[in-house]
């Protein structure tokens, strides 16, 4: 069974619900549905659990406040620590933390995601160069090597909930640890810092991660405006694709037309269901 775990502010609510209604759609089996408000708590009471349809008894949502901490982070160094500290708490032996833009595209069949060892086909990638520090603290605190990292280095990322237990409660005060290290110079993230526990409890990611992947991915940062087009194109024709996702400064740097061009794809897909009233709400991404 699968746990989803997203990390939400404010002005994400409405990303939210388009993902809520991809959830309906697209995700069969789940054995809970983790919502962490990084925000204040009031915001808590805006999220309605009847937007994930038949799976609203399975919504939980929760405020940062529940950790009880002082936190001197910003917005996304606090959302990571979030992912970490939520998926710590998982019911279900593996959670998938995703982003409010993170839309799933297709059914999640998990009897061909998890191999005959039930293990994940997640994959591996390279460490970005913009990630050296994260990853040179990371080899020198574990004593590794961790040239790869689990696929795919983002969301939708599949943390082994016993694990990332594992991870949480083997650093004393791992909260004022994560606060230090995700700032420079060391700038850890999340999935950095499970990969290299994992390595370093196990030896090697296979024992828990099939690195043959079975999905492919779709996040489109603003730096990636321009390839917007091309990237799209590629995803219309690609079958193995799980997840779309549009970072909203991305949407400031699209045309009219490409926002239309991708509101399609979103209602061609059953992401959606309305597609003037999503064009209204990217909207607000662009001013």
């Amino acid at each position: 069974m699968l746990e989803l775990i997203t990390v939400v502010f404010e002005p994400e609510l409405p990303l939210l619900k388009i993902q809520a209604h991809s959830i309906q759609q697209y995700i069969t089996d789940v054995e809970r549905i983790t919502i962490v408000v990084n925000d204040h708590s009031d915001i808590a009471s805006m999220i309605d659990p009847q937007w994930w349809g038949e799976w609203h008894d399975k919504v939980r949502i929760i405020t940062r406040d529940k950790w009880k901490y002082s936190s001197r982070l910003t917005g996304w160094e606090e959302q990571q620590l979030l992912k970490l500290l939520a998926a710590s708490e998982a019911i279900a032996p593996w959670s998938m933390v995703l982003d409010a833009k993170t839309w799933f595209k297709q059914k999640f069949n998990t009897d061909i995601f998890f191999d005959k060892q039930g293990r994940p086909r997640t994959g591996s990638v390279p460490v970005f160069p913009v990630f050296e520090s994260s990853q040179k603290f990371i080899e020198k605190y574990y004593n590794i090597s961790m040239p790869k990292v689990l696929g795919p280095a983002g969301v939708p990322f599949m943390f082994h909930s016993e694990t990332v237990r594992g991870l949480v409660n083997s650093i004393e005060d791992f909260i004022e640890f994560f606060q230090t290290n995700v700032k420079y110079p060391n700038l850890i993230t999340e999935f950095h810092l499970y990969s290299g526990y994992v390595i370093a409890q196990f030896g090697s990611y296979e024992s828990l991660y099939n690195l043959i992947p079975r999905y492919t991915v779709l996040n489109i940062a603003d730096y990636e405006a321009g390839r917007f087009d091309q990237m799209l194109d590629e995803t219309v024709i690609n079958k193995d694709l799980l997840t779309v996702s549009i970072h909203r400064k991305t949407y400031k740097l699209l045309s009219g037309s490409q926002i239309q061009r991708w509101v399609k794809f979103l209602l061609d897909n059953r992401i959606i269901t309305n597609e003037q009233e999503t064009i209204s709400l990217l909207n607000t991404f662009v001013t």
